[in-house]
């Protein structure tokens, strides 16, 4: 793990913002994975990994993505660094582990079907605190209270700040949420 941390510092001591950010994703990834039974080994990689790739060219970030996925994300190229990073720990490093490579993948937008590894990403990403956001400490309250609920909301907030940016969320983005939205419906619906 060292070797992995010390690669990410490297790979962004250009850019020290973004280092500020993955050490407290993985930070806070580790303290929710703490909380919520989860290897903080795993989140703590998964933490410094996920932006690893945020910087290196669209060529770099492609390179190792099959055509299907660089044309079904053309419209949404953010996605491409997550993709990228999963793929270049892999190789990097011969980190095999599903779980850590699904929460670097699903670390923009969330997914569908998400491990909680996946939904600890996902949140930490939004609430670490060097973030700035004005509601990160509300969020990573309710992380540790509801890890689905703070997902949820993190989903709509990204949702709502691609709208605000006048662009158009991705479908897989918009198809998350809602999958997240109605399981939340079901659940309380059950629970009464």
């Amino acid at each position: 793990m060292i070797e992995i941390i010390k690669r990410a510092e490297e790979k962004l001591k250009d850019h020290p913002n973004r280092l500020k950010h993955v050490i407290g994703v993985a930070e806070t990834a580790v303290k929710l994975a703490l909380i919520h039974g989860v290897d903080p080994d795993k989140a703590r990689i998964a933490g410094y990994w996920h932006d690893t790739s945020k910087y290196d060219d669209i060529h770099t970030q492609t390179k190792d993505l099959d055509t299907e996925t660089i044309e079904r994300y053309k419209t949404h190229p953010v996605i491409y660094h997550a993709l990228a990073a999963a793929k270049s720990l892999e190789r990097e490093f011969g980190i095999h582990d599903e779980e850590i490579l699904s929460a670097i993948r699903c670390h923009v937008w969330g997914n569908k079907v998400m491990s909680t590894l996946d939904k600890i990403i996902f949140v930490a990403d939004s609430c670490e605190p060097n973030r700035g956001f004005e509601d990160s400490m509300m969020v990573f309250q309710l992380a540790t209270e509801d890890l689905d609920q703070a997902m949820i909301y993190c989903m709509k907030q990204s949702i709502e700040h691609v709208i605000d940016k006048g662009k158009t969320p991705s479908i897989d983005q918009l198809e998350a949420y809602e999958y997240h939205m109605e399981e939340k419906r079901g659940k309380t619906q059950h629970t009464h």
